[in-house]
């Protein structure tokens, strides 16, 4: 054995590996740091080491088999001890070695002073993660709910921390095949870590894999592996939150742990019931599923809460479901409403730590019973048990813009909800809201960059910017944007501003005959008839103008009767009188209108130029009221100026 070592050192294989392992280590520092500024994917850096790692075998049979003689490599053959050309290998590969480690000196200084300012030093509060959709690793691919919904489980948990910021399941959605390399994703999504994983299910175990990566160098930090029985699936969950959290250095307090350790049931089965459901119903909302999907969500939610009458979170489904299926029936039947705040209640009287319930309750509160303070309490709830539900935080910023006519507060939680959503098709509301507020403070551009944004989803949006052109009096841009819609109100209205009265004609005739064949699906269609009536008095048909006017008058009271929402009927009201000539009834509608103060539909911009109120346009009391809202918006918009170019909006 002692010939053997003595061998190896006289066919300098000792040497070998040594300048093997020090030019490896090498290639891969320089590797790591070229290819985290070149953005490219772990998969590269993985193969190359597992080249290096094989080649390292290889090099020292070479070394043992061959020798580097000044002719050139040379089989070995029987190797003559200390012969000069032994030296001269082991003298070059000794300065090889000198050499290899004096250009790791230079790169690791190089590295430090050049490339350092690349390695992020995160603080708790720059901790964004995005949970990539786990690989189904399971032989029964039908098995893809229960995988979903072992992601999802972990995603909201760690939503539940305050001090991270979780992107939406909706984001991570399109990397769920072929995804591009972390750092695409980091930077895509605006994440610094990124958690992957995968799940196999094997009858009444599941192994569960998870791996946590710091996303910018596409680096491991922390990964693990849990072999568990199904019934301890919850307790996976809770450990995998509680050590992402640890990495991260992220404060979970007490109460936040017990929220995040609680199980929302202890029947194993009615859980998974409530998995197979969540798959339906995402598979729906997607867009993927098929006709009925919903229907059968519903049915196997109902199974597991027949198994566990206490399973909160299926009544919270229930009722999403349920919105989902009646959207357009609430405003006619109570008996609707009672059914969603019985589910709501229920399930907050089950758990009162399920921020869901709370989103749920509170968008119901201000959608349909447009119990504002309510609504607010409720989504405020929501986000203290979930501080990045975008749901709530979406409803909350309409809430406070459209309600409450708080423009900083709605600013800032749309630029939070900007921050975890990053699904177009999902901002697409937000990106409408956003473009109506920008152009209520006479912010033109931003108005009009949202509204881009919106009709990019949805081309069908033109409408909405001919709005905004009619309130810049580009009439003619208005009507060519809206030349092939099937708006005929709308057409009707372009032509009366432009003074085409038979055009206009036309194009309400056919409103009529629409709205008449067809029924009333929302309050807007039959807020069209006064101006009917005005395009009949342009034809000097004054007695049926002035008719169609008062018919809208009373179906804008009954209007204010029935929705609660139907708070635009005032201004309408105010218009109508004021084109009547009654200026006293003219005025106190208009001063109605102004006392809820919700001029956030372009109506502030429009009634400069709307003709309806040309008779009181030089009153002192309108001059008074529209002076007094311009002012504000003036205030608002250096406020919304100050906060953007200072960095806190």
């Amino acid at each position: 054995m002692k010939d053997f070592f003595k061998e190896l050192k006289k066919r300098n294989v000792y040497k070998v590996a040594t300048a093997y392992v020090v030019f490896g280590w090498l290639a891969m520092q320089v590797l790591d740091t070229m290819g985290n500024n070149l953005g490219w994917s772990n998969e590269i850096a993985s193969w190359i080491t597992k080249v290096l790692i094989a080649g390292f075998p290889i090099a020292l049979v070479l070394a043992w088999v061959y020798e580097l003689t000044p002719q050139g490599i040379k089989k070995t053959g029987a190797v003559q001890a200390e012969t000069s050309v032994n030296k001269k290998v082991g003298r070059r590969l000794n300065q090889f070695i000198i050499g290899v480690l004096a250009l790791a000196l230079c790169f690791l200084l190089i590295e430090r002073l050049f490339f350092a300012s690349g390695r992020t030093v995160l603080t708790k509060s720059e901790a964004t993660i995005a949970v990539l959709p786990f690989r189904n690793d399971s032989p029964d691919k039908e098995n893809l709910y229960f995988c979903d919904g072992i992601t999802e489980g972990v995603r909201q948990n760690l939503s539940k921390i305050p001090s991270l910021s979780v992107v939406s399941r909706t984001s991570v959605e399109q990397y769920r095949e072929n995804p591009p390399s972390m750092a695409v994703i980091a930077k895509d999504l605006g994440v610094n870590y990124i958690l992957e994983g995968s799940v196999l299910r094997l009858e009444n175990r599941s192994v569960i894999h998870a791996r946590l990566i710091f996303a910018p160098e596409d680096r491991n930090l922390w990964s693990t592996q849990y072999n568990r029985d199904l019934e301890d699936v919850f307790s996976v969950l809770a450990e995998v939150t509680s050590n992402i959290a640890d990495e991260l250095e992220a404060t979970i307090s007490p109460e936040v742990m017990q929220n995040i350790v609680r199980e929302p049931t202890d029947d194993i089965t009615a859980y998974d019931y409530y998995l197979q459901a969540k798959g339906l119903e995402k598979d729906s909302l997607l867009g993927r599923g098929f006709v009925g999907d919903l229907d059968r969500a519903d049915s196997l939610y109902q199974l597991a809460l027949y198994r566990d009458p206490n399973f909160a979170k299926a009544f919270v489904e229930r009722v999403r479901i349920f919105r989902q299926k009646h959207q357009f029936e609430f405003f006619d039947k109570q008996s609707l409403l009672d059914s969603m705040l019985y589910l709501c209640d229920k399930a907050i009287a089950l758990d009162s730590n399920l921020a869901d319930a709370y989103w749920v309750r509170g968008a119901f509160y201000d959608d349909f019973l447009y119990d504002i303070p309510k609504a607010v309490e409720d989504l405020n709830r929501a986000l203290e048990l979930n501080p990045n539900h975008v749901e709530a935080i979406g409803q909350l910023a309409v809430l406070k813009w459209a309600h409450l006519r708080e423009i900083i507060p709605a600013l800032k939680l749309y630029r939070k909800m900007e921050k975890l959503e990053h699904s177009d098709e999902v901002l697409f509301g937000a990106h409408i809201t956003l473009s109506q507020l920008y152009w209520n403070i006479w912010d033109h551009d931003k108005g009009y960059q949202y509204l881009d944004k919106a009709i990019a989803v949805n081309p069908g949006l033109n409408g909405l910017k001919a709005w905004f052109y009619i309130q810049e009096g580009r009439y003619s841009e208005a009507v060519e944007l809206m030349k092939d819609s099937q708006d005929f109100a709308a057409l009707g209205f372009l032509h009366l501003l432009t003074k085409e009265y038979e055009k206009a004609l036309g194009y309400y005739r056919k409103w009529g005959d629409q709205v008449k064949a067809e029924g009333v699906q929302e309050i807007a269609e039959l807020e069209s008839w006064h101006r009917y009536g005005q395009v009949l008095v342009g034809l000097g048909r004054k007695k049926e103008g002035e008719e169609l006017m008062q018919y809208q008058l009373e179906l804008n009271e009954k209007l204010q009767e029935k929705y609660q929402r139907a708070h635009q009927v005032l201004y309408e009201s105010a218009g109508i009188y004021s084109f009547l000539g009654d200026e006293e009834k003219a005025l106190e509608h208009l001063m109605k209108f102004d006392s809820i103060n919700r001029w956030d539909d372009g109506k502030l911009h429009f009634i400069h130029r709307d003709p309806q109120f040309d008779n009181i346009r030089e009153t002192e009391e309108f001059k008074a009221i529209v002076n007094k809202r311009m002012a504000d918006i003036q205030q608002a918009r250096e406020e919304v100026s100050r906060l953007e170019a200072a960095g806190e909006l």
